[in-house]
């Protein structure tokens, strides 16, 4: 399936947010408990946002409320962008790690300011604060400066560096460049430093023993998993809207719904046409079932959607897993389909080792690739991506990585999907799944209660809420959109 359409087909679905990821190399969680929350530092709290997470890059930190991650940039040389998420941003934000010979983070952080001044003919420059700073475990050196361009407007400049130590035997640090206007900049430095001052330096060996305890966490919970938990699954369904909230009293803008349903059901249910009467032995064979239908908006304008059809199946023993998914485009009658197929089979004495293959197929270019690789442990089954939500324990909280599918390329990979269930520290009755893709980023946030999914916020700020067919259908008639 093309990019667009499945990225924002996992966009939508509720847990297939909270998928994607490779075992030992997924991003890793600071619990919650290692930010304090005393009376001194409520005020902090109140203008901190989601745990920004990075192995790349080798940090985490709190982030301002509703800052965004506008893009990025992978390795060799490894970098975020980062906004306030106003609509005109106040600050803007860079996080990386550079290799440096200078030996101490003063020195690195005054050449870093002689560069500033040499890209300009006539530097102009003005220190407001040059000094020590402190970080979670560590500190580092932060200087603000003001620059008055020749047109005699003014911009101001923030560095903080702080020590990483030696990686490879190179010395290096972390490096968070800030940019704001004087306008707005005693509120900007408040929030940027409160936010920086949360930073934890995170080496790859640190990330590396706590990937290896999150996998083992992820692998005990798999083993305990009991068939009966999951048949006390059967029967559910939910409605679920997409939405991105509107902005200064402009209405909601639609993105999706679903209709999601876990099932007991034979693995032959997952070819949606086929009479159970024709199923093979192996396809006879009883599991779960999650069914997920989506419908997505692609351009109201021009009334296209998407419709999506999937289903994953899996073995109440976790061994092996079957999925279809099918994506129909529809512009009034005109139609184009694509479609995919995946299973992981039991091992066996001839096969040891667990196998994953997807087929993506396109019959208008008469397209079909395959994809095969080998499954990672702990893996993922696919279905239980959807559901982890509903079978998380009530009573405690767990950090997990693991490996499984990713579909946000054009090209299906395998990647790493880091997850932390705690309760919502905003209502007891609830419980909390922040997840991160991959080793960075910021996560998204689903919400559950003793019936399941209550809503999710993404990264992106996009909204998922659990609701009724009849509100559903009166929000999109009201937003002049076709459910079927």
């Amino acid at each position: 399936m093309s990019t667009p359409i499945h990225s924002l087909i996992i966009c939508l679905t509720a847990m297939m947010l909270h998928s994607t990821d490779r075992a030992l190399g997924g991003p890793q969680i600071i619990p919650s408990q290692a930010f304090s929350t005393s009376n001194a530092d409520k005020q902090s709290e109140s203008i901190l946002g989601d745990l920004f997470l990075s192995n790349e890059v080798g940090l985490s930190l709190r982030l301002p409320q509703g800052a965004v991650v506008v893009s990025r940039q992978s390795q060799p040389n490894a970098f975020f962008l980062v906004r306030d998420g106003e609509p005109k941003p106040r600050w803007s934000l860079r996080l990386e790690s550079l290799q440096s010979d200078d030996p101490t983070a003063e020195i690195l952080i005054k050449r870093l300011i002689l560069t500033q001044g040499q890209e300009k003919e006539i530097p102009n420059l003005e220190i407001l604060k040059d000094g020590t700073f402190s970080t979670q475990e560590t500190s580092g050196h932060i200087t603000w400066v003001k620059e008055t361009l020749p047109d005699d407007s003014q911009v101001i400049f923030g560095w903080l560096v702080v020590p990483q130590g030696r990686i490879a035997g190179k010395l290096h640090y972390i490096i968070a460049t800030a940019v704001t206007v004087p306008a707005v900049f005693n509120e900007s430095q408040d929030a940027l430093e409160k936010a920086l001052s949360t930073i934890l330096v995170r080496g790859p060996q640190v990330a590396s023993e706590i990937a290896m305890t999150e996998a083992q966490a992820t692998q005990t919970f798999l083993d305990e998993l009991t068939e009966e938990q999951l048949r006390a699954l059967d029967g559910h369904q939910t409605i679920r809207r997409a939405f991105r909230p509107g902005k200064d009293g402009q209405p909601d803008e639609e993105v999706a719904y679903s209709i999601f349903t876990i099932e007991t059901r034979p693995m032959g249910s997952i070819h949606n046409n086929r009479a159970e009467d024709d199923y093979s032995p192996a396809e006879q064979e009883e599991g779960l079932l999650v069914k997920v239908h989506s419908r997505i908006v692609a351009d109201k304008s021009r009334n296209i959607y998407l419709d999506m059809l999937g289903l994953y199946w899996m073995a109440f023993d976790l061994s092996h897993e079957s999925w279809t998914a099918r994506v129909t485009r529809r512009q009034g009658a005109a139609t184009r389909i694509e479609k995919e197929f995946g299973f992981r089979p039991r091992t066996t004495l001839g096969q040891p080792r667990s196998r994953v293959v997807v087929i993506k197929q396109d019959d208008e270019i008469n397209m079909r690739e395959s994809y095969e690789w080998e499954a990672p442990e702990p893996w993922m089954p696919r279905p239980m991506t959807w559901i982890l939500g509903y079978l998380l324990p009530r009573d405690g909280q767990i950090a997990m990585s693991y490996a499984c599918i990713d579909h946000r390329q054009k090209v299906p990979t395998l990647g790493t999907r880091r997850d932390e269930w705690s309760s919502n520290p905003h209502d007891k009755t609830q419980w909390r799944l922040q997840t991160w893709l991959d080793d960075s980023g910021l996560p998204t946030n689903g919400i559950y209660d003793l019936g399941g999914l209550v809503n999710q916020r993404n990264a992106d700020g996009m909204l998922i809420e659990t609701t009724s067919p009849e509100q559903l259908q009166l929000i999109w008639n009201g937003a002049g959109l076709k459910t079927r």
